[in-house]
Formats: C-alpha cells, sequence, structure tokens
C-alpha cells in the first residue's frame, strides 16, 4: 500500500485514499478516506472535502468519514494522489484542527 494512492475496495464500488505512513506497512488495516462521486454529496466545504479527478470523472474525499480499513479488504490501485497531497494534508488539518 502507498500513502495518497486510491485503491477500489473489494466491497462494493468505492474508491478510498490511503493516508498512513508508509512506515507502517506492517499493520493489518490502513486509515483512509472514501472518495465519492461529486453527484453523491449534497454538501460539501471545499477546505474539507476536496475534490479529484480520478477516471475522468470528480471525485470529492470525504474526510470527516475518515475509517480503519482492514488490508485484506484493499483491491486494486486506481491512481497516485501524491501530486495533491497538499490539500489531502490540508484537508486532515482542517478536520482536526480547525485551520
Amino acid at each position: 500500500m502507498a500513502r495518497f494512492h486510491v485503491y477500489r475496495l473489494k466491497s462494493g464500488n468505492v474508491l478510498a485514499v490511503d493516508l498512513q505512513s508508509n512506515l507502517l506497512d506492517d499493520l493489518p488495516s490502513r486509515v483512509m478516506v472514501p472518495l465519492h462521486p461529486v453527484q453523491e454529496l449534497t454538501w460539501t466545504i471545499s477546505r474539507l472535502n476536496p475534490r479529484f479527478l480520478i477516471e475522468n470523472e470528480p471525485y470529492v474525499m470525504a474526510t470527516q468519514r475518515m475509517a480503519s480499513v482492514p488490508t485484506s479488504e484493499i483491491g486494486e490501485a486506481v491512481t497516485d494522489l501524491s501530486g495533491k497531497s497538499d490539500a489531502i494534508i490540508g484537508a486532515m488539518d482542517f478536520l482536526f484542527q480547525g485551520f
């Protein structure tokens, strides 16, 4: 698994971005945030919920829905959002620090 990479979860057709440090690869779970198609969320806060183009579709990072996911439930890698790490970290900072 790789931090800031997007994976398709095995249960359902859910995409999630991996937030966990690569130093902790031996743990049996990863901290991840689901990504939802823009039309599925009724409200967003731009700093909390950054948007990304994935497979030519706009997705929203639902930071407030962050969860631990067993590695056995994580499927194939879809894309790498490392180039958007500032927006991802900014969303986490906003969730935990309020700024």
